[in-house]
Order: C-alpha cells, then sequence, then structure tokens
C-alpha cells in the first residue's frame, strides 16, 4: 500500500525545490516558496508566463462553479487575489473592474449547465456572492453605453468582485520578485527526468544535461503536467479533461468596455489601454479537444462577428493577435494540489481557473511544502484520487 509522504512530514528540512512551469499557477508556488526561505530551482523551456496563462481570457470569477465546494474554492481565490495585490507597492496585473453579464431573448446564458441564467445567478447570490440586478436600458445609461443588448428590459446582473487578471505581467512581478531575493534561479530547459532515490526525490534532470538537487518537485506544468506524472511512474489515465479555447486580441480605437462583458453570444474584456480580449463559449464548443494547431478563417470570423454584435464598435478595430489555448485540468473540476503518496517530495499544482485560484494554491501549496499542513478546502484536491487502482 502506498503511504503518504512529503518532505516536510517525512522529518527533513526543505530547503530546494524544483518547480516544473512557470504559468501562472508555477510562478505563485515559487514565489510563496522564497517567501519562505526556500531556494527555488523554476524550469521553464519557453517565456515564462508565455503559454497557457498569456492565451487565457483570465477572468477572475467563480461564475461556472456548480457546486458549492468548488464555488467556495474559486470565491476564495478571487479574495486572496485582494490580499496577494496588496503585498506589492503596484500590481498591475489586477484589474477588479466587475463584470456584467446576460442571456439571450431565450433566457440562456451559456453557462454549460441546465440550469437557466437567473437559477446560475439566484444560486450565487444564496452563497454569498455579490450580484446587483439592472435592466439593459439602465446599464446603458449609467455603465457601458457601447454594448448592444437584446431588449431595451432584458436583465443583466453585475459582479462587482470580478474582473481579470493580466497574466504575464503577474508572472514576470512575481518571478523578478523572487530573483532579486536572491532566492529563484531561472532554467530555460525542459525536464527529462525527476529523479527518485528508494521512494524520494532527489533532484531534476534538464534536457540541457544539468542536473540540480532538490529536496522536492512541484508538477506545476500545466498541458504537459500529465506527461511529466507518466515520466515519474504516476500516470492519471482517464483522470484529466481538456479543453481548448479560441481567444483574439483586438487594437481598439479607445477603450470600448470598462467591464468583463458574459455576453450571450462572446465574452469581452479590456486587454489593456487600447486592446481588448473576445472569446466565445458557443465557439469553443465547436474546437476539437486538445487542437494546437492555427484556427482557420471561419471560426476565426464567427468569433469576431460574435464580437461585433456584442460590442459593434469592435467592427472597426484591427485583430492583433489570433491563438489557440488548451488547458489540461482534472475532470471533477478540483485541481490536482499536494503530495502524492509513495514518492517522497513530489507535489503536483494544476488546475482549471488556475489564473483565479494561484495566488491561493501557491501560498497554501508553499505551506504544505515546508510544514507540512494541508489547508482545508484543499482536501479535495490531493493528487492520489487522479490515480485510480485498476
Amino acid at each position: 500500500m502506498l503511504r503518504s509522504c512529503s518532505a516536510a512530514r517525512d522529518g527533513g528540512t526543505v530547503k530546494t525545490v524544483g518547480v516544473v512551469g512557470t504559468g501562472v499557477i508555477g510562478a505563485c508556488v515559487a514565489f510563496f516558496l522564497a517567501q519562505r526561505g526556500v531556494h527555488v530551482h523554476c524550469v521553464e523551456r519557453g517565456q515564462p508566463g508565455g503559454l497557457t496563462t498569456d492565451v487565457s481570457f483570465a477572468r477572475l470569477s467563480a461564475f461556472q462553479q456548480p457546486t458549492y465546494p468548488r464555488f467556495e474554492l474559486s470565491h476564495t481565490g478571487m479574495i486572496e487575489h485582494v490580499h496577494f495585490a496588496k503585498q506589492f507597492t503596484s500590481a498591475p496585473w489586477w484589474h477588479p473592474t466587475g463584470s456584467l453579464a446576460w442571456s439571450d431573448a431565450a433566457g440562456v446564458g451559456g453557462g454549460g449547465t441546465s440550469e437557466s441564467f437567473v437559477e446560475v445567478v439566484d444560486r450565487l447570490s444564496a452563497w454569498g456572492y455579490r450580484t446587483i440586478w439592472r435592466d439593459a436600458a439602465q446599464v446603458t445609461r449609467d455603465w457601458e453605453p457601447g454594448i448592444a443588448f437584446p431588449e431595451a428590459q432584458a436583465p443583466v446582473v453585475r459582479f462587482p468582485d470580478e474582473g481579470w487578471i493580466d497574466g504575464p505581467k503577474l508572472v514576470s512581478a512575481v518571478i523578478e520578485t523572487a530573483k532579486q531575493s536572491g532566492s529563484l534561479t531561472l532554467w530555460n530547459s525542459a525536464v527529462e527526468e525527476i529523479e527518485v532515490h528508494g521512494d524520494r526525490v532527489v533532484a531534476l534532470r534538464l534536457d540541457s544535461q544539468d542536473r540540480i538537487e532538490v529536496d522536492a518537485v512541484v508538477n506545476a506544468a500545466g498541458p504537459e503536467a500529465v506527461t511529466v506524472a507518466a515520466a515519474l511512474g504516476a500516470p492519471m489515465p482517464g483522470a484529466v479533461a481538456t479543453r481548448s479555447s479560441l481567444v483574439i486580441d483586438l487594437a481598439t480605437d479607445g477603450d470600448p468596455v470598462k467591464h468583463v462583458l458574459r455576453g450571450a453570444e462572446a465574452h469581452v474584456r479590456s486587454a489593456g489601454p487600447g486592446r481588448v480580449r473576445v472569446r466565445s463559449d458557443q465557439v469553443d464548443a465547436c474546437l476539437p479537444a486538445g487542437i494546437r494547431s492555427e484556427p482557420g478563417d471561419e471560426i476565426v470570423k464567427d468569433l469576431l462577428e460574435r464580437a461585433y454584435r456584442t460590442v459593434p464598435a469592435l467592427a472597426s478595430s484591427t485583430v492583433e493577435r489570433t491563438r489557440i489555448g488548451t488547458a489540461v485540468f482534472p475532470a471533477d473540476g478540483f485541481p490536482s494540489v499536494g503530495a502524492l503518496s509513495g514518492v517522497c517530495g513530489y507535489y503536483e499544482a494544476f488546475a482549471n481557473s488556475g489564473i483565479t485560484l494561484a495566488p491561493f494554491i501557491g501560498r497554501t501549496l508553499a505551506t504544505q511544502i515546508v510544514t507540512g499542513e494541508i489547508h482545508p478546502l484543499l482536501a479535495r484536491c490531493s493528487p492520489g484520487r487522479l490515480r485510480v487502482a485498476s
């Protein structure tokens, strides 16, 4: 029988940790480990924050969580961002703009469940999520004059605590802060092997032929997390899901939207001064799972037309970037965070809604690695649940 084992609980002091992947979750784990005096070796073959993190729509939200435990985790992640931002002199990645959401004329809001749009919002409100209802005419007058609503009396909900995160800026800030403290080394390489002696992680071997001795390793490799785990001999067959999303960045004349918009046809948000990012649930539903090729002209046209119908002023914008991002996450919707039984010093940190959860996962996993303490909200998130005996 596999026994529960972590670097801290096995009687050792954790001084050096390897973090595989420097997307938003891996970067936050590294940051909080560095705060605790651990030296972190971050291994990333590309630009930190330049892959899935950069392609994410990056909404800060708990809207699409269908059960209270999943909602509670995401809501806690949102609150964590408030405290996280206060640790820095400035937090240019954090945009607590609030969001607006509405359904189409038939009352369907694209939430991915059998619930109506109003039922989804009522459930969130009952769970303590702040909501403000207005009709479309009031929203146009007071908040967002540029939206083409289905009708003037259409009900619109504002979620004042939502917003969006500039993932690459967050990653850059936390990596640079940890490097300046002398607690982080960044390796532009890929992991070839997680070296295990007996039942304990002892080193990372890189494709650059370097070998890094570590007390523990965190698999925060995002879409490659399953591959990294399999290389360790800890596969998770059938336990993960894959979702692809098309995002388009537009160069705009001015800033046509203030809130994050969750429209019936398209989602729209600012992406910084003179830029807007768009995506659509309906368009993403047509993408093959795991697609990594360039999107076809027809699907790009479909998304753009949906965005233009949502915010007509976008029709005069210029397409700046068109990309497809792929996320890999546990199929039950909870993140995989924590130690894996049987391999002392091996931890996982990958999730759906990684942008929302990253600072919370970073802080709580760093605590677990150093002290062995597991946060109560992570009790459902053990990596062991993804390894079901055949």
